[in-house]
């Protein structure tokens, strides 16, 4: 392999310099909080010029919306990682992979579902459409009651993120933090009862 001569850099691909962005951007998240996440820190952490945020993102308002987007699109890819042949135990699991997704990113899921910040539509959609599929799953095998499954989704949705902010936000009353766990669990089957045939 020849060597580059002095004084040659090699640029790395618009596609490339996108995506090291956008996951500097999530350690940031991470570490520093959404204060932190300015145009600076994220340029810093991807090692390219500030200017980089505004030519792929227009700003950090982009880099959020983008932010965003990926975090649905994480979401969608583990509810829908879930494949057990089982649609009690697959509604359950989608349940657990939700909440996993929540406490491993809570500052980006916050974020998600602030309105602050507008996701791709498509995106947003299609991770709670993974939850749709559970519904129709289950109903199919005569698990899940019928009706609407996008009615139904929106229900178990409610239950799992209102149980799931709550735990983020220690909102429960003093006492009950180690208790998320427990108390997850029984809304999940609570959950499963709930949609269950009469």
């Amino acid at each position: 392999m020849a060597a580059k001569s002095a004084g040659t850099a090699t640029r790395t691909p618009a596609g490339d310099v996108r995506g090291l962005l956008l996951a500097a951007a999530l350690r940031v998240l991470d570490e520093h909080g959404e204060k932190g996440l300015t145009v600076r820190a994220v340029a810093t952490e991807a090692n390219v010029a500030p200017m980089g945020v505004y030519n792929h993102f227009d700003g950090k308002t982009g880099l959020m919306a983008a932010l965003v987007t990926e975090g649905f699109a994480q979401l969608r890819n583990a509810v829908a990682g879930v494949v057990d042949t089982d649609p009690h135990v697959r509604l359950q699991q989608a349940g657990v992979a939700y909440r996993a997704f929540a406490l491993r990113s809570p500052t980006l899921y916050r974020m998600m579902f602030s309105g602050q910040c507008a996701p791709d539509s498509e995106v947003a959609n299609t991770a709670l459409g993974s939850l749709t599929e559970i519904i129709r799953y289950g109903q199919a095998a005569g698990t899940i009651r019928s009706g609407e499954p996008f009615d139904l989704t929106l229900q178990v949705w409610a239950c799992v993120h209102g149980a799931v902010s709550l735990e983020l936000d220690g909102s429960g009353p003093a006492g009950t933090e180690e208790h998320w766990a427990f108390i997850y669990q029984q809304t999940l089957d609570l959950v499963s009862r709930g949609v269950a045939p009469d």
